[in-house]
């Protein structure tokens, strides 16, 4: 036992899951693709199974489901291995769907994303599903969750609502100030209600951030595709528990249930084949920095210089504190 936890050291992932309900502990690792022995040793006091897979694609076999197949043995029970062939469901699937991500133009500072998604039928299961498409934004662009509090504002996007947003978010400061990598949204989408398959848009309001000046007065960023899915609530006819490949709170999956099957649409790059959204970023020109800085500095004291000389005038007149005597008739009439 000891030497085979210490063989762990050289596996590339190492999952531990206990199952209270089933009092279950397992254990799951991945090595690197190369010979190795296996020596394993059967006791009494449990069942020890041994099986040597590959992948393969049992008769009836879904499209969302993986097969694999191979030799098997009980320790203590067969005196050889026996040929199995079987399969299990997969958490995420293909949806028969794909979509593409672009900017509206004119950009500006307050870009909206439009994302083009080629159907509006959901997955080919009785389980309730609702669409989501959950962002990545780095720290030089940003969503405002407040927008997303209007129902109206959403439905002329539509959008259904905001389901996470990754905290903090702050609105006022510039990219080379905000320490954090970026942010995170999930967004769950509302897609046409027709039962015809029809293709249809999505806009997302984002806003960028100011960013340092540059000799030409622009900055070209790239946005990272989001990730577009159906998450349908799994009933007890699906049983994940038997995928060994299974894993679950890695990203986006951990804001849903354990129940949850995700059916992700395709991403179709507009150009090229890198699935991130391009945008040109206005920023200040370096040779007017020093111009902007000057002039609002002027502004500032040429400001404060006639606060100060509004004050002297008002001293001068009737001095701190005192009433002029045209206050102090007012005020004797009025009593």
């Amino acid at each position: 036992c000891r030497s085979r936890a210490e063989a762990l050291s050289n596996a590339v992932s190492l999952d531990i899951l206990w199952d209270s309900t089933l009092q279950t502990l397992r254990i799951s690792s991945l090595f690197p693709l190369t010979e190795q022995s296996i020596n394993v040793s059967a006791s009494s006091t449990r069942r020890t199974e041994v099986g040597i897979f590959s992948k393969d694609t049992p008769p009836n076999q879904k499209p969302h489901e993986i097969g694999v197949s191979g030799f098997l043995t009980v320790l203590g029970e067969n005196k050889k291995p026996s040929g199995t062939l079987f399969g299990f469901p997969s958490r995420h699937r293909v949806a028969d769907a794909y979509f593409s991500s672009d900017f509206v133009s004119p950009t500006g500072l307050h870009p909206t994303l439009r994302l083009t998604l080629s159907s509006n039928i959901p997955p080919p299961t009785e389980d309730e599903c609702g669409l989501h498409a959950y962002f990545s934004l780095p720290r030089t662009i940003f969503a405002d969750r407040y927008q997303f509090a209007d129902q109206l504002f959403l439905a002329s996007k539509n959008l259904t609502a905001s389901r996470y947003t990754s905290l903090p978010v702050d609105l006022e400061a510039p990219a080379y100030t905000t320490k954090t990598w970026g942010s995170s949204v999930l967004l769950q989408l509302a897609p046409p209600s027709s039962n015809e398959p029809e293709s249809w848009t999505a806009e997302v309001p984002l806003h960028l951030r100011y960013l340092e000046p540059t000799v030409s007065g622009k900055v070209d960023i790239e946005i990272p595709y989001p990730a577009v899915f159906w998450a349908c609530e799994s009933g007890a006819h699906v049983d994940l528990s038997n995928n060994p490949f299974d894993r679950t709170r890695l990203g986006y999956d951990g804001l849903f249930s354990e129940n949850t099957v995700f059916w992700h649409a395709t991403p179709q790059p507009a150009t090229g084949d890198r699935i991130m959204t391009p945008i040109s970023v206005p920023v200040l020109k370096e040779d007017g920095a020093s111009l902007v800085g000057f002039g609002t500095a002027a502004a500032v004291a040429l400001g404060f210089a006639w606060v100060l000389w509004k004050l002297a005038a008002v001293f001068a007149v009737s001095g701190y504190g005192s009433l002029s005597s045209q206050t102090q008739m007012e005020s004797k009439k009025r009593k």
